[in-house]
């Protein structure tokens, strides 16, 4: 899968081949490069690339799904908020709430069949069709990889994209369907392969994908989570920000995507944008730098960093055994 992401405004010193195997490549992981990839999942910057995730719906039986629910009609803002809610639970909730949000997620997907309607009237999905449950999960897994180097600087080496990876596969597994063709990709090349393939013979171009992503710019406040008083003081403001804010999503969204998948959305590119995107991106990486986690990261994900921390702290203070002190040895005191 080709994207600009391996064009960095910062990039780490990379070092020269060494032994090739199994050691060699394991050596070759920054554990610190992994700590910040982990961090960069939860981290509210990745907010200005969220129009990259739309490349769910070239896939047309989706679009028909997603547009036969009517909920991008009402308030796609919500459908974020749930969505980011979901992936915070997989990526950052102990073992018993990721299987338990998986479960539920599969649970309450089982609803999701039938025909759509209007340009999709003759389309019949199934949101547990393993082709398509699939293609969800793997899009969903190349949008922090695909922005990673954007919002931090940060070059991974290929050893370190294929540990992301497997980061983020173990903690989608819950996810993944009983059949065989249920299955997330075993690795990296193997994903980027798997979307390659999909772009060339199963995505299109469509009226709800092009529709959608133009009204990035008339995004509305979220429901969820901000009471009713809120939403009334903020609108004012907000219908003045929104055209701004989402002008700026789609940008950066379409320098994160696939390019075959950036011709469908019908977004016209102008030289101007490559500008303002290397602004864009010096803002990113500069507020990486210097935010606080409380402030850049979600709340699930700070505790959890603050509650490893403790442990971590808790068990420094451990015997190295609890084996009674050998007894002295018997002799001459002198």
């Amino acid at each position: 899968m080709t994207t600009n992401a391996e064009l960095p405004l910062v990039s780490e010193t990379e070092t020269a081949p060494g032994p090739s195997g199994p050691r060699a490549a394991q050596d070759r992981v920054r554990p610190e490069v992994l700590a910040e990839f982990r961090k960069h999942t939860a981290s509210v910057l990745t907010g200005v690339f969220a129009g990259s995730a739309f490349d769910e719906v070239a896939m047309i039986p989706v679009a028909a799904a997603v547009d036969r629910s009517g909920r991008f009609a009402a308030n796609f803002a919500n459908r974020g908020v749930r969505s980011g809610a979901s992936g915070m639970l997989a990526m950052w909730g102990d073992p018993v709430d990721r299987k338990a949000e998986a479960d539920w997620l599969k649970t309450r997907h089982r609803d999701v069949h039938g025909h759509g309607k209007g340009d999709y009237a003759d389309v019949r999905y199934s949101a547990l069709n393993p082709k398509a449950w699939v293609w969800i999960g793997v899009s969903g897994m190349f949008v922090p990889l695909n922005t990673f180097t954007y919002c931090t600087g940060i070059r991974m080496r290929p050893e370190e994209k294929e540990a992301a990876y497997q980061m983020l596969r173990e903690n989608f597994a819950h996810l993944e369907l009983n059949a065989a063709t249920g299955k997330l990709p075993p690795d990296l090349a193997s994903a980027t392969a798997y979307y390659d393939e999909m772009v060339e013979n199963e995505l299109a171009a469509n009226p709800f994908l092009v529709r959608e992503f133009a009204k990035l710019t008339r995004l509305p406040l979220p429901t969820l989570g901000i009471s009713s008083f809120t939403r009334t003081v903020l609108t004012p403001l907000w219908l003045l920000m929104r055209p701004l804010v989402g002008h700026v999503i789609q940008v950066c969204s379409v320098q994160a995507m696939h390019p075959g998948v950036r011709a469908m959305v019908g977004y016209r590119h102008h030289p101007r944008h490559d500008l303002e995107f290397a602004l864009y991106l010096r803002v990113l990486q500069t507020a990486w730098k210097l935010l606080p986690d409380r402030v850049l990261l979600a709340p699930l994900a700070y505790n959890r960093l603050r509650y490893e921390k403790l442990v971590r702290a808790h068990r420094r203070v451990g015997l190295d055994t609890f084996a009674a002190p050998p007894l002295p040895t018997p002799g001459c005191p002198l």
